[in-house]
């Protein structure tokens, strides 16, 4: 077998050499190419994900305050209608009770005596009526019923001993008892709740 030459020898390893440097040039330029490719890609995935969980995150943030909103409106509703109800109660209960101390008047008698005539005139066609008072104005009751019938000039009122469930004011029935007229001072304080309810709400 002939000798090689030393020369053609190096010549042969430099091209094999060469040739791995390019191969291996090109691997690494295709390697670079596919990663940032797949980087790329991964980006655009990850972006992608990104935008879905913020849209996400921004509908539940908006939807959350939404429902604070009108949790808010709902609670500032509340309390505004428990303040109403509660200012027209301690209204009604003022009024209730400067009725209750009408007793103290000079003039309750006469008082109690203009109701029962108003409440008479309220049951036309009566042959004959009842006035019933509360227990505390039963010893009013005779002559209340006396100066009502006198003032009437028509039906008879007699007076019924057996108190009325009531903190003053009268009640005033027919003699069958079918029908009557609730004077008292509950009565009253409830007639004028709606006009009190108005008036408060005008002023609040």
């Amino acid at each position: 077998m002939t000798d090689i030459p030393n020369e053609k020898i190096t010549a042969l390893q430099n091209i094999i050499l060469e040739h791995a440097n390019q191969q291996r040039a090109a691997l690494a330029t295709d390697a670079r190419k596919e990663a940032e490719a797949w980087l790329s890609k991964e980006m655009a995935k990850l972006e992608r994900e990104t935008s879905v969980v913020l849209a996400d995150a921004k509908s539940r943030a908006e939807d959350i305050h939404r429902r604070q909103i009108l949790s808010a409106e709902r609670e500032k509703s509340t309390e505004a209608l428990r303040q109403q109800n509660r200012l027209l109660n301690e209204a009604l209960k003022r009024f209730q009770d400067g009725l209750v101390r009408l007793r103290e008047r000079g003039d309750y008698e006469k008082i109690l005596t203009a109701l029962a005539i108003e409440s008479a005139r309220l049951l036309p066609g009566a042959a004959a009526m009842r006035l019933k008072l509360s227990a505390i104005d039963a010893h009013l009751g005779p002559s209340v019923a006396s100066e009502a019938t006198r003032k009437l000039s028509g039906p008879a009122m007699a007076f019924d001993p057996d108190p009325a469930p009531i903190i003053g004011g009268c009640w005033v029935a027919s003699e069958d008892g079918r029908r009557q007229i609730n004077a008292d001072w509950q009565s009253r304080t409830q007639e004028m709740a709606d006009t009190l309810a108005d008036r408060l709400l005008s002023l609040l």
